[in-house]
């Protein structure tokens, strides 16, 4: 039985550390609900994150993200996949949800997230880009993270350890 500090768990962590894959199946696997932000800034904003990017900037972008992140953290038994930056105006938010530090060494992330091209804070360098955000980032990570988890290899692994980790 999860306990009730796990009733809101967030993944965090870079773009490219797995956060959707591993919040999709942990929710599974608890039998939560499974929010991506991502997702649902695209769906209630009928337009792809990039673009919200290059449209009206990362500002309001944010904005946005905080806006859906508070309805989300106000339901229980849930995952959410956050986007990468959501610790950057969220703190108080996270102080309320159980998050999961999904850290990867660079070289996985570089291999991942040039895969996507739907990545707005990597364009054009993704190497250059996400060494900037991992160096900017990671003690954010490591700060607001309840749990951290190495998430570089194997999947089945890394949900099979928070799995013994919440309970």
């Amino acid at each position: 039985m999860v306990k009730k500090l796990f009733e809101k768990i967030c993944m965090i962590g870079m773009p490219g550390s797995g956060k959707s894959t591993i919040g999709r199946a942990l929710s599974d696997h608890l039998k939560f609900d499974f929010y991506d932000t991502d997702e649902l800034i695209e769906i209630e904003n009928q337009s792809k994150i990039k673009d919200i990017f290059n449209q009206k900037g990362e500002e309001h972008f944010r904005k946005v993200e905080r806006s859906m992140f508070k309805k989300l953290v106000l339901r229980k038994k849930i995952v959410i996949s956050t986007g990468g930056g959501i610790i950057l105006k969220n703190k108080d938010l996270l102080k309320q949800t159980f998050n999961i530090y999904l850290k990867c060494d660079l070289e996985t992330l570089i291999k991942r997230t040039s895969r996507n091209k739907n990545r707005p804070l990597l364009k054009n360098n993704v190497e250059k880009n996400i060494k900037i955000l991992f160096n900017d980032r990671k003690e954010i990570y490591n700060e607001i993270s309840d749990f951290t988890i190495n998430a570089t290899s194997n999947t089945k692994h890394t949900i099979k350890t928070i799995l013994e980790h919440l309970n």
